[in-house]
This record gives structure tokens, sequence and C-alpha cells, in this order.
């Protein structure tokens, strides 16, 4: 199955342009007709969004550069033909634009539109000084077109418009200020509460810590041909094709027939992650789950696990190894790391698995970092069997060798490496969580929740992913399923407990709702992406 024809496509700032390009010379559909169709959705949404604006409040909209500013243009000379009360501010000058930009700001003079051109953050500081508002503002200053960080008129003017806390500032495209690939804020950004983007969402739109300056998103069609949709190699991570994924049991089955997951991990005083983890692996569907912990942790964890869950021992001599080897063919796949610890037998258990089990292995936690110290990264990739990672962005620093601060600050970069150096299917979790195939095909998880910021939260996720897998899902699609309930569990779970006080157990008693949720017929409210092509 191509998940992607039913996904929404994600751009960066580059291959926007490219499209764009494309467009216009590739299949003849003038660069004012894009321009064009921004603008009128643009203002279209604004209205939706605060009928009132023009109305009860003056519009202010404010063109920097390049087709950012003339989409701004546009929804100026829109709303002015509905009678709203629009004035414009222009950071560059009318000699400076070109094509649909210069035509549409020609148009606007032609109309008799207000226009100030401003120099500096002065001049709207002594309009605000002598006009009481209310405002509706909206944002065409910079766009996807960022280039270094804010300067001049142009980061005086974001920093007066921000100290004005108007509840209601639309950004066209993107917020000025933050960068369209990374979510980086270049020195100061528009503060939005309503971001409308164009053709396609950009990374920036879901990274932090730009993604906390776009307020709503809404994703608008500009009668780009329908191709560009299925191609590209960046995706958002959406319900239809998700509940796609999730196939029909068969109702004559037995528990042999959905899967047997091991999982491995527990240490003295962390045996609540491999606890989690073979609880929610049970709440998948698997047929059968056994966890193997250290024998100085069974005692405890035997009191912990539910009475379904089978448990073994974990030993290291060479004759114990081998004989743990010859059954490894039994299980349809493995979990390893939730509170496994890093004791140097763990390095002797992990060079086991990666050469002798051949089935479908989801490594986590303190395996990652079992492997990035002891740089097993060749075994990864000698693996001849599907292998997902699942490190937070401590982790994958420690397994790319590079700072935590470089994850952050390119984190598709960072994965892309991930995949490069382990030839794994990897996820990076964050608020954003990113998953990349070993194919270099990515998807972006965006359910931001802080309430899954908590304890025990990954082990879940581990164990989810490792029932699907156990159940022989494809190591991909069942990640990507497996992210995707993650998240829908902890929005179930923030509903019910509230995001500051729901648990990782709250998580795994949602999964059930989870699955009824995603089969049923209605779109979620969430994500507002999925509007992309009905505007």
């Amino acid at each position: 199955m191509k998940l992607r024809q039913k996904a929404i496509r994600i751009c960066t700032s580059s291959e926007m342009r490219e499209l764009d390009r494309s467009a216009e010379v590739d299949y003849l559909i003038d660069a004012t007709l894009l321009m064009e169709n921004a603008g009128r959705s643009a203002s279209q949404i604004l209205l939706e969004h605060y009928p009132h604006a023009g109305l009860d409040t003056e519009i202010l909209v404010f063109a920097g550069k390049g087709n950012n500013a003339g989409d701004a243009f546009v929804v100026a000379r829109r709303l002015m033909c509905l009678d709203r009360r629009v004035r414009v501010f222009n950071l560059d000058s009318g000699a400076r634009y070109t094509g649909a930009s210069l035509k549409n700001f020609e148009i606007l003079s032609r109309m008799k539109a207000k226009m100030t051109h401003l120099d500096s953050g002065a001049d709207l500081e002594n309009f605000f000084s002598s006009s009481p508002g209310p405002f509706t503002i909206v944002d065409g200053i910079l766009g996807t077109g960022l280039k270094g960080n804010l300067e001049g008129v142009y980061y005086d003017v974001v920093e007066v418009i921000n100290k004005l806390g108007c509840p209601e500032v639309v950004a066209l495209d993107i917020p000025t200020g933050v960068s369209g690939d990374t979510g980086i804020v270049h020195g100061n950004s528009i503060q939005a509460t309503l971001t409308v983007s164009f053709g396609f969402p950009k990374l920036g739109h879901f990274l932090p810590p730009g993604a906390a300056r776009r307020g709503e998103l809404v994703n608008v069609d500009i009668s780009l041909p329908p191709k560009f949709r299925k191609e590209g190699d960046k995706f958002l991570l959406m319900r239809a094709p998700m509940s796609d994924l999730l196939k029909e049991r068969d109702r004559y089955g037995h528990k042999n027939s959905f899967g047997h997951t091991l999982l491995i991990g527990g240490s003295p005083g962390r045996i609540g992650a491999i606890d989690m983890a073979a609880r929610a692996c049970h709440k998948m569907g698997t047929g059968l789950v056994t966890v193997a912990s250290w024998e100085d942790s069974m005692d405890a964890l035997l009191m912990k696990l539910p009475s379904e869950t089978m448990a073994s021992s974990m030993k290291t001599s060479p004759a114990e190894l081998e004989a743990y080897r010859q059954t490894l063919s039994t299980y349809s796949s493995i979990v390893v790391g939730p509170g496994l610890g890093l004791r140097p037998e763990g390095k002797v258990l992990l060079q086991a698995l990666l050469g002798a089990y051949m089935g479908p292995l989801v490594i986590d936690a303190d395996a990652l970092n079992l492997i990035a110290d002891h740089k097993m990264h060749d075994m990864l990739i000698n693996r001849r069997a599907p292998t997902v990672l699942t490190p937070h962005p401590g982790e994958m620093a420690r397994l790319l060798g590079i700072s935590k601060e470089e994850v952050s600050r390119d984190p598709v970069a960072a994965l892309k490496l991930a995949v490069q150096k382990t030839h794994a299917t990897v996820l990076l979790k964050g608020a954003a969580t990113l998953i990349a195939s070993t194919d270099d095909v990515l998807y972006l998880n965006h359910y931001p929740n802080d309430g899954m910021a908590t304890a025990g939260s990954g082990d879940v996720l581990a164990g989810m992913i490792g029932g699907l897998l156990g159940q022989r899902m494809d190591a991909f699609q069942g990640t990507l399923l497996g992210v995707y309930l993650h998240s829908l569990s902890g929005d179930f779970a923030a509903q019910h407990y509230g995001h500051r006080s729901m648990t990782a157990p709250d998580i795994i008693e949602n999964i059930s709702n989870a699955f009824k949720e995603i089969k049923t017929h209605h779109e979620p409210a969430l994500p507002l992406e999925s509007r992309a092509k009905l505007l």
C-alpha cells in the first residue's frame, strides 16, 4: 500500500519554491494566478475565524519582500472589495517589487488603498500611539523567504507588532522569523494566532520552537497540479491511511495466530519500564507476551506483571547464551531496552540478539545507549531482518556522536543520518515525532500533548510498536501506526485526566479507545491540516 497517496505532503522552503516554478514553467500556471488563489483563500479563512475583522477592527496588512508581500497585497485588495477597513504597511519600496507582487502593488495603488511605507519600527510605534484600534493584523512580511536573522526595520516591526499583543494575528504561509525548514526562530518572530499556509505545509510549521508561534494552522490548495501531492518524501501522519493499515482480525484465530512478542528489560529499581511496555503490548492484540529480565529483578517483576504475561530470567554465560539463541525463533517480534540498565552483560545480550534473531527488533532506551557506547552500528547494518530504533533527542545524539543541540537544530538531518548509519526504521520522539524509513520516506506525527511528557510514555510506545510487529505488520507501517495510536491514546487520556495529571498507565488504559476511534467514519477535529485539500 502506498500510504502517501492519502497523506498530506510536507515541503521544505526550497521544495515549495521549485513546485511554484514547475507549476509556472511546466504547466503554464501563471504566478499571478497562484498568488491570487493564495490571497483569496487566506482572506476567506481570515473572515471565517474573525468575521468582525474590518468592521469592528481595522485590518493592518504588513507586506515585506517577494511573493509573501504579493500574497499580502491580494489579501488587502480582496478584503477592501468586501468593504472592510484595511490599511497596508509596506516595508519595501514599490520600486523593488517585481513580477506578480509588483502587479498587485500597482493594483492597490490605483484603488487608492491606504498605503504607508515604513522606514523604521518607530514609524509604526507612532501610528499605534495615535490610533486606538482595535486591530486585526496580517503578517505578509517575509514568509518562507527568510535568510539569516531578522535585522533592521524587519526586526523592529516584528518587535512592535508582538508588543501590541493583538489577539488576531494572521500569518501568511509561515510567521515571519520562523524557518520553514527547521522551525528555528531567527532572532525574533511574529506570534501568530492563525497561520494560513499555501500549497503544502512546511516542516517549520511543526517543529519547535517555531510551531508554537503559528497558532492554528490551516493549509490551502492554490491549484497546484495534483501530481505534486503524490510526489516528495515527507508526509503528515493522518488518520485515513492509518485506519487502512488496521486490518480486521481473523475471528477464528487463536492466540498463536496473533504473534508472540518478547520484551527484554528491567533492572533493580527500574522494573516499571518493562512492565508498562508489556502491558501496552498486550493491549495491541498480541497473542502471547513474554518478559525477560535480569535475575536480580525477577522477584519484584513477577509481583508487578499481569497474570497473563509469561516471564523468564536472563543469563549471559556462554552455554546459557547459546541455549537462549535457540529460543529466539519462537518470537514473532522482540522489544529490548526499557529499564534494561547499562551493565556489561547488556552488551553481550545485544550482540546475541543482533547476530541471531531473524525477526523484527525494536530497540529502545538503554539498549540504544549500549549500542552507542559499544559502537555496534555495523551489527545493525548487517542485520537481515527489520530493525526499529526509538530514540529521544538525547539518545539520538549519543547514537550519532553529535550534540543534543545539533539534533534539535536540524532533526530531519539527524534522522536521515541515523537511518544511513543503522539501516533501520528510526523514529525521533518529541512533541513532533519524526519517523524515517530505510527508503528515505519521512512521516511527521503532529499531535502535541504536553501530558505525554511523562515518565514511561516512551516505554509504552515501544511496547505498542512491538505488539504490532509481532502480529506480522511491515516494520515501517507498524511503527507509523504505533506512533499514531500512541498519540490518540494520549489525547483520550488528556481529555479524561487533564494534561497535568495524566500518566503513562493512563495512555495504556486508553489504547482500546484509540482503536475504536481510528475505525469510526468521522474525521476528528485534529489535526487542522486535514483541511488542506478542502479549500
